[in-house]
């Protein structure tokens, strides 16, 4: 329970629940998990790219964003090449069938914060975008510096991780 709020789950399993939620709203809505469903859009903002930049700028394992390649591909959402100015690099691009789910996503994520918002002034609307960009950029900063340190409380003092 939280400190500041009795009775109210901490923001971090808050955030973990709505994440669920829209997880789900997404998988129902295309047929797609979350994970595919963020490669698809940012294959969509950067266009052709190499699988390492996609790697990089996902945060993903290399073999995951090599198994959703080469399955999106075979379901005709991307095509891959060799890079002709470094033939170790593949490039990937997405397919106008790719470019429609992905414009669809576009318009999902709309319509959906729209739903999401209806009734909260513009002065709610903004306090809560600029609580989640400052959630967002401090989720970040864990991540980038690496939260498994001896201060990860999610760890017992052997070093393995709680369940």
């Amino acid at each position: 329970m939280s400190k500041e709020h009795p009775g109210k789950p901490p923001l971090p399993a808050l955030i973990l629940q709505l994440s669920r939620y829209q997880a789900h709203l997404y998988a129902t809505a295309f047929g797609m998990s979350q994970s595919r469903l963020l490669f698809l859009r940012e294959l969509m903002r950067t266009g052709e790219i190499s699988q390492a930049e996609l790697v990089h700028l996902l945060g993903m394992e290399g073999t995951l964003v090599t198994r959703f390649v080469k399955d999106m591909e075979r379901s005709g959402l991307l095509t891959r090449r060799r890079d002709p100015h470094d033939n170790r690099f593949i490039l990937v691009t997405l397919t106008p069938a790719g470019q429609d789910i992905a414009r669809r996503m576009a318009v999902f994520s709309h319509t959906l914060e729209a739903q999401l918002l209806e009734g909260l002034s513009e002065e709610a609307v903004a306090i809560i975008r600029q609580g989640f960009e400052q959630i967002q950029e401090k989720y970040s900063s864990l991540t980038q510096a690496g939260n498994r340190s001896a201060s990860n409380p999610a760890r017992d003092a052997s070093g393995t991780q709680e369940s």
